[in-house]
């Protein structure tokens, strides 16, 4: 038997329930490689944060609430205080209560956090240290279904039964019904008869919407894109897709009142009598306007003594839950659409279904994991899709065309449309392979574009199946990811010009350029990847803590919708690096080993801090006339500067958070890009 200081990696079992933050466990035997891998894979699945769960964080308007609500509270309530683990944010409540309660003078009383969570634990330690709270918070590696209180401890001791509980879980719709479960556990096993709840009252709101296809990462059901059925896409969607998003960003429209859909006042009496609190629900909307309801948004309200913390469209750090119907309803004005309501603890969604209607019958396939969210909105981008059918009409007719990475197959029967003599596309994913068969069929395009599965750097000519074999004299495709290079396209378009087009074949597009912009982003209740560590500040450091959380950036940035995020140029924009797809086989660029590095210098146009750089591109799909105007910039609000004729939403800008350095205007800021 040995003794283990808890902290160590290792993710949390479920029969925890020791009062101290100290394990005792028999010796475990080596773990193999294979155990260890699948060990990392679930917590990179199921226990690393994402980008949304840091935006709580910093937001300041939700701290103040909850500092109010537990200085409140703790003058008046006597014993220890607990706070429940919550799935959909990082720990930030035990700090603001155990703060509020130093900060304001008010008796000592240990801060227990219920926490199984190892990983998360381990970084909640090191937050705890920074914000100098090590005597007034304490870990339990446990739940609030497992974890028993000491009844020999001192009340408002380590160990003690709870006077207060905090049950930050509320807040989030995602995790409202785990929360309730724990508020149900620490009724049966942890509070005091008399503790007291926070959130006290928690509200369920709904409102029911329409949501068309549109170029945000949201699951509407796809129709007839550039005069083409893609209805066989929708597979993809499931059969009532859920999605987290923030609704204002969304294109939407209100089809009936807001209402509520459940509600619970969280007085331990009345949680014990009340046990099934999402349970046979039925949900009645009336309709305001006439129209086609698609989906059912829904958030939580939480009362904290005078104030709500809403989770609504207002929210700064909070998503709304998107439920789809099976299928649209037409609604007129008055009407009252009634719902049946069916919670999945295990995932958190909701779902609703006619109550005087059948369910319906499943058509669409079961959603394949291998089919990306981005696919959505790629392929209803009205703005990329027209100017692609415009290089594709021009440069086509009577051309054998290969289309890499076709996906629904959209792209190649622009091609086929437009008089291409042969069309073949190539798609890695097999689930997106046989989509794109069903769409060719549903469009009339079976006998004239072919489908290859798999990957085009695996193919030779005879593998596309034109006719005597022939070569391809145009290569098509649109691997290309929000930083541009990160999909590969250098490797691909290079190998297909080598092994599958003939000499001098065209390739769409043609050309690409990385333009940049050095920028000030504060901290801010958004989904940021940016260190807390580097900021050098308060702010930064008190959650710093966290950083060994953050979601790994494997190129290096992530992808934000700039438009959307508080920030201050601190430069005009600048060209970094061209990228000419059809360049000379023989030229370094066109090889996969290519790579590139500059220093480059711009001029500061405002004093301040920069730590980041967010940048973007053009594309240019076909040559000819004046190669100096692109066709597509992916970042909207610079497509004018950055001589673009059109602009993108599918794509998002790319953001690489730099440390901090001060500048003054006029100042010249050196970079090294690569």
């Amino acid at each position: 038997i040995r003794k283990r200081k808890y902290g160590a990696p290792q993710m949390a079992s479920s029969d925890e329930s020791s009062s101290s933050d100290d394990e005792i466990d028999a010796v475990k035997p080596k773990r193999g490689l294979r155990s260890v891998l699948l060990q990392y894979m679930l917590y990179d699945a199921f226990v690393r944060p994402q980008p949304w769960h840091f935006a709580p964080l910093y937001d300041s308007d939700r701290e103040r609430v909850w500092r109010k609500a537990v200085s409140l509270l703790c003058q008046k309530q006597p014993g220890a205080v607990y706070v429940a683990g919550c799935a959909g944010e990082l720990p930030s409540v035990p700090i603001y209560a155990a703060a509020s309660i130093r900060d304001e003078g008010l008796p000592t009383r240990v801060v227990h956090v219920l926490e199984p969570r190892r990983p998360i634990a381990s970084a909640l330690r090191s937050v705890i240290g920074e914000n100098n709270l090590e005597g007034a918070v304490r870990l339990i590696p446990s739940s609030a279904g497992v974890f028993r209180p000491n009844p020999k401890a001192p009340v408002g001791g380590f160990g003690s039964c709870a006077g207060v509980l905090l049950v930050p879980g509320l807040e989030d719709i995602a995790s409202v019904g785990r929360a309730l479960e724990s508020v149900l556990d620490a009724c049966e096993h942890l509070l005091a008869s008399d503790a007291a709840i926070l959130p006290s009252k928690v509200s369920i709101r709904a409102v029911g919407v329409s949501i068309p296809a549109q170029t945000e990462v949201v699951r509407a059901r796809v129709g007839v894109v550039s005069g083409f059925d893609l209805g066989a896409f929708n597979r993809f969607r499931g059969e009532s897709p859920v999605d987290l998003v923030r609704l204002r960003d969304v294109k939407h429209t209100a089809v009936t009142e807001e209402t509520e859909l459940m509600h619970a006042s969280l007085e331990v009496a009345e949680v014990r009598e009340n046990k099934c609190l999402l349970d046979g629900i039925e949900l009645d909307l009336r309709a305001t306007v006439d129209g086609e309801l698609t989906a059912i948004t829904l958030w939580t309200d939480c009362t904290m003594f005078d104030e709500t913390l809403s989770g609504g469209l207002e929210g700064k750090s909070r998503r709304q839950m998107v439920c789809f119907l099976p299928s649209p309803i037409r609604a007129s004005r008055g009407r009252v659409i009634k719902l049946r309501v069916a919670h999945d603890s295990s995932s958190g969604h909701f779902k609703f279904s006619p109550v005087d209607g059948t369910s319906p019958t499943t058509t669409e396939k079961a959603v394949s994991m291998s089919v990306e969210r981005w696919h959505f909105p790629m392929v209803n981008d009205e703005r990329r899709n027209k100017t692609y059918d415009t290089a594709i009409q021009e440069s086509t007719v009577g051309c054998r065309v290969i289309d890499i990475g076709g996906g629904t197959g959209l792209l190649a029967m622009m091609a086929a449309r437009a008089g291409a003599k042969e069309v073949v596309t190539v798609e890695r994913v097999g689930d997106m392979a046989e989509c794109a068969r069903e769409v060719l069929a549903s469009n009339g395009f079976a006998e004239t574009v072919r489908v290859v599965h798999g990957s085009s750097l695996d193919l030779q000519p005879e593998a596309l199946g034109f006719e005597n074999n022939a070569r391809a004299d145009i290569v098509l495709s649109e691997v290309l990811d929000d930083g541009l290079l990160g999909e590969g396209v250098i490797p691909t378009v290079a190998h297909a010009r080598r092994e599958l087009a003939v000499p001098g074949a065209r390739v769409i597009p043609a050309a690409a350029k990385v333009w940049a912009q050095v920028v000030h982003i504060p901290f801010q209740p958004e989904p940021l990847v940016r260190p807390a560590a580097a900021a050098g500040d308060a702010e930064g450091g008190r959650w710093a803590g966290y950083d060994t959380m953050r979601p790994a950036q494997v190129k290096n940035y992530t992808s934000v919708r700039l438009d959307r995020v508080a920030h201050v140029p601190l430069t005009e924009p600048f060209p970094v690096f061209g990228f000419d797809f059809d360049a000379d086989l023989d030229d370094p660029s066109s090889t996969a080993e290519y790579s590139r590095e500059a220093i480059l210098n711009a001029t500061a146009t405002t004093s301040g801090t920069a730590n980041a750089v967010v940048f973007w591109f053009t594309l240019t799909l076909n040559r000819g006339g004046d190669d100096s105007v692109a066709d597509i910039c992916t970042y909207p609000a610079m497509a004018q500067r950055c001589g673009a004729k059109e602009s993108s939403r599918c794509w998002n800008e790319a953001v690489q958070f730099v440390d901090s350095v001060e500048v003054k205007t006029g100042s010249t800021i050196s970079l090294v890009a690569a």
